[in-house]
């Protein structure tokens, strides 16, 4: 070549330099250097020689069929065409450097869409979950979410079918069939099936698919779906009776600092009185009391990773919660011991600075069922106690809910709203009701 041979001239020239000239350190670079500077070789020509070659290897790397130049001067190949009867295509461009350039393209192009025909519900797992992750802060969920996956998608033969071949059809029988072969209720059913119908429609926002052919499978709730009967109310909630004994106890063992964390009793006692969550009730401070007569809640701590998040449950979770005479009792209790253990923190029911472990309160609750000789009922069935009982009091539904933290009426009367009367009292209401 042109270069090659200007190259060979000007090393000569350098060797031919005056006796004692320094000539071992001279580099590559300034070989080219001194090419460009004196006009014997053009740097422009060199560039476009090497994108060239670049391009000539991608097109030889992906194209398989023959590049000629016709009589005309225009150049010529085939690119493969199933939907022509010869099963490939003729392609015309006037510069061989067009020709590659459309090749290049064309196959990009095509390598994207053979990449969106691999993708199965396998392969977009992982790519989903880390897109849900970045949508939500609840790693309770995601980790649900992970455990669904390996029961029932992982080691089934559905997560290998490409995702663009999934029709209605395979798809509404994977569903019968799951729901038959786990005997699953209504919620669990949908709850495992989170994971099917958003993938699919991650994957039409990813335009692997147009639309997801799971939205048109419908089931049959009412014949396959196993029925959930109501556990019975004496289950769920205390009876004033209970709660009665529960209130003696939790004093008696405040009193007598039983406890390693001796506010658990006290704090046992403020649920009883406000309804909230166990997450919500341990973080509980003192500046949340935000006027005399409520609390705002407004944060709570994480059961899987114990992590305190300036949040609660929900939207609908962030609420003010009214304090009866009876609270206010309370968290003034609280306020005297701090200050007897010198141990006055932000934290209402705390004694070390740091919210008291949800565990701490939990055991009273075993504790004192066991002690009462009654079914283990959990903290959960406090709350439960006090939204029915407020339901029972005739207080708005609208309110109740409100002060429950749910998103819906529907959510507090089908899941919270409990008879909390003992079998003679029910009676009792029943006969006085009836009476003529």
């Amino acid at each position: 070549m042109k270069e090659t041979n200007n190259l060979n001239v000007v090393q000569n020239d350098a060797s031919s330099l005056s006796p004692g000239a320094e000539t071992t350190n001279t580099s590559a670079q300034d070989v080219l250097d001194f090419l460009v500077q004196n006009g014997m070789i053009d740097a422009d020509d060199v560039l476009e020689k090497m994108k060239q070659k670049e391009r000539e290897s991608l097109v030889a790397s992906c194209h398989s069929y023959k590049i000629w130049q016709s009589t005309d001067g225009r150049w010529r190949t085939y690119i493969t065409d199933e939907s022509n009867p010869r099963g490939r295509k003729l392609v015309i461009k006037t510069s061989k450097k067009t020709l590659e350039e459309f090749l290049i393209d064309h196959y990009q192009v095509e390598s994207e869409a053979e990449k969106m025909k691999r993708y199965t519900l396998q392969t977009l797992y992982p790519e989903w979950v880390g897109y849900k992750r970045l949508h939500t802060t609840a790693e309770t969920y995601i980790t649900r979410i992970d455990t669904d996956w390996k029961t029932y998608y992982l080691g089934t033969s559905i997560i290998d079918v490409p995702i663009q071949r999934l029709d209605k059809l395979a798809l509404d029988n994977w569903a019968h069939q799951l729901i038959k072969d786990h005997d699953m209720t209504k919620n669990q059913y949908f709850n495992v099936t989170v994971i099917m119908r958003q993938a699919l429609h991650y994957a039409v926002d990813l335009g692997i698919i147009k639309e997801s052919p799971f939205d048109s499978v419908k089931i049959d709730g009412k014949r396959l779906f196993r029925k959930v009967k109501k556990k019975p109310d004496y289950t769920q909630v205390f009876t004033k009776e209970e709660a009665k004994v529960m209130s003696a106890l939790a004093w008696e063992d405040y009193h007598n600092h039983v406890k390693v964390y001796d506010l658990a009793p006290i704090a046992l006692l403020f649920q009883m009185q406000t309804g909230l969550r166990i997450g919500e009730l341990v973080t509980v401070k003192f500046s949340d009391i935000e006027s005399p007569d409520y609390i705002h809640i407004q944060r709570m701590i994480r059961r899987d990773t114990n992590e305190i998040v300036e949040h609660p449950k929900s939207e609908c979770g962030d609420r003010y919660v009214p304090l009866t005479s009876e609270a206010k009792e309370l968290i003034e209790t609280a306020k005297a011991r701090q200050q007897e253990l010198h141990a006055e923190n932000e934290y209402i029911f705390s004694i070390n600075g740091k919210p008291p472990t949800e565990c701490s309160i939990a055991s009273l609750y075993t504790k004192y069922c066991k002690m009462m000789g009654i079914i283990q009922k959990s903290s959960h069935k406090t709350r439960k106690t006090v939204i029915s009982k407020l339901i029972d009091g005739k207080v708005s539904i609208n309110t109740v809910r409100t002060l429950a933290g749910h998103s819906s009426e529907r959510t507090t009367l089908r899941n919270y709203a409990f008879d909390c009367s003992t079998e003679t009292e029910k009676l009792q209401k029943i006969e006085d009701a009836l009476k003529i």
